[in-house]
């Protein structure tokens, strides 16, 4: 299994895939990363829907812009965001976790200021969850993107998606569940090479002081 700076560097967006099935226990592996992953306040709002029907994947491939690629792979996964998980009282769940868990402990300036109230607190507007929705999704996605290609599997990040509500009916989700993206995983059929990158200087508003790269043997090791 790659490392992580391996994955990083090996990963492309994948549009052709062999038909050969892969381990179920990979997919586990794939779908454990989601699980694992980072989000403010604990929220978790990532949700999956592992489709391998050929029918299903049909329909998804049309919705998709008929990107043919979703019915060559195995397996396409349906990324959507819960809002639900930013209710008032999925929120008081979570405060009672920080509790528990120690975080409170670790909080300071306005946040910790805050937490008091924070029970309390009016309903986040429809725009507020939906944004806190997906961009915490969108960092459960990426860990399975990353441990896929760890695993010598390739994934393509689709975000055509359709019109609104069409996975919502097909898969009889409700509205709070919000699609977001699309995950076909299969072995690769071809490789691309990695498109060109902007550089260090070009992706830093405020340049550093020199720091030379890492030597290509150079191992960082992080310790609990």
């Amino acid at each position: 299994m790659l490392s992580v700076k391996e994955a990083i560097q090996q990963r492309r967006s994948i549009r052709r895939f062999r038909p050969d099935p892969f381990p179920e226990e990979h997919l586990f592996e794939i779908l454990e990363a989601a699980r694992l992953a980072p989000s403010g306040g604990n929220a978790q709002p990532w949700r999956f829907i592992v489709v391998t029907d050929p029918e299903e994947k049909k329909k998804i491939c049309k919705m998709a812009l008929e990107q043919k690629f979703l019915e060559e792979a195995p397996v396409v996964i349906v990324c959507c965001a819960d809002l639900a998980a930013y209710t008032q009282a999925s929120r008081r769940v979570r405060l009672e976790e920080f509790a528990q868990y120690g975080v409170l402990e670790t909080l300071s300036g306005r946040v910790g200021a805050l937490q008091p109230g924070a029970k309390d607190a009016p309903e986040p507007p429809e725009d507020a969850k939906r944004r806190s929705a997906l961009s915490n999704s969108y960092i459960a996605i990426e860990h399975m993107v990353l441990t896929a290609t760890a695993l010598g599997l390739g994934t393509c990040w689709v975000g055509a998606i359709g019109a609104r509500g069409e996975l919502n009916a097909l898969f009889n989700i409700p509205e709070s569940i919000v699609p977001i993206a699309l995950l076909p995983v299969g072995y690769p059929a071809v490789v691309p090479h990695q498109r060109p990158r902007l550089s260090m200087e070009q992706i830093l508003l405020r340049p550093l002081a020199t720091i030379a790269p890492p030597k290509e043997e150079t191992r960082i090791s992080i310790t609990a």
